[in-house]
């Protein structure tokens, strides 16, 4: 196996939202054809209609959001800010046809059926980790890079809260995807973002001999969100 520097692992010291937008047109375009599909599924012929002409509203308030705070903490990916955005008008758009609870539960079937390639993405491939040296002393390496390159990108503040040969912790204290939310009126539409993360990084962690594990989140009401690794193997 050829041995790789952890430094050259995919995405290395750049911010998630860097990694969100480069996402492949092809796997967009997935992603869209079976969120339409799931979200066809969960309304009537007339909700269909009315969630259409809802979304075209919603999109444009979106569209008016005022950037500029964000855009000055360094946050200047732009298709990751269309990205959001044009998810946060359907989300609005879900809740205005059913109601928030409703809104919530079909987003996290659509995350369900359409997270795991996307985040993946998003992360080294596990036989790079794994040709790069132990896992876990791999990934301490690459986590300790995460923080500066959030902050710069704009899209998080954190910081590494322990830091020992068996655990790796880092809290957030401050979310795009959360305060993009607020700033469209739905702090709760993070909520499904949320619960990607818990749908994808138990299973890739956990084939590394990592166990991964979140207490709490700052859409859900904490203090932070306290994403931890803890060496398992």
């Amino acid at each position: 196996m050829v041995h790789m520097k952890v430094e050259t692992l995919r995405f290395y010291g750049r911010p998630f939202s860097d990694a969100e937008g480069s996402w492949p047109e092809d796997v967009r375009r997935r992603m869209s054809q079976k969120a339409r599909t799931i979200v066809a599924g969960r309304l009537s012929p007339f909700q269909q209609l009315w969630f259409l002409w809802r979304f075209i509203c919603a999109w444009r308030r979106a569209r008016g959001i005022d950037l500029t705070k964000f855009r000055k903490r360094g946050l200047n990916n732009e298709r990751f800010i269309k990205t959001q955005l044009t998810y946060l008008a359907c989300f609005v758009a879900l809740r205005d046809v059913t109601n928030t609870e409703r809104a919530i539960e079909i987003a996290n079937d659509v995350m369900e059926n359409t997270a795991r390639e996307p985040l993946l993405l998003c992360l080294p491939p596990q036989d790079d980790v794994r040709a790069a040296g132990a896992p876990f002393e791999v990934f301490r390496q690459y986590l300790r890079a995460i923080p500066a390159a959030a902050r710069t990108g704009g899209c998080h503040e954190m910081e590494i809260s322990e830091d020992t040969p068996d655990t790796f912790q880092f809290d957030v204290t401050w979310c795009v995807w959360l305060e993009l939310a607020r700033a469209m009126g739905v702090p709760e539409a993070c909520l499904p973002n949320c619960y990607s993360d818990d749908l994808v990084f138990p299973d890739y962690f956990g084939a590394l001999g990592i166990k991964y594990k979140r207490t709490q989140t700052l859409a859900g009401g904490g203090r932070c969100c306290d994403f931890r690794f803890e060496r398992s193997c």
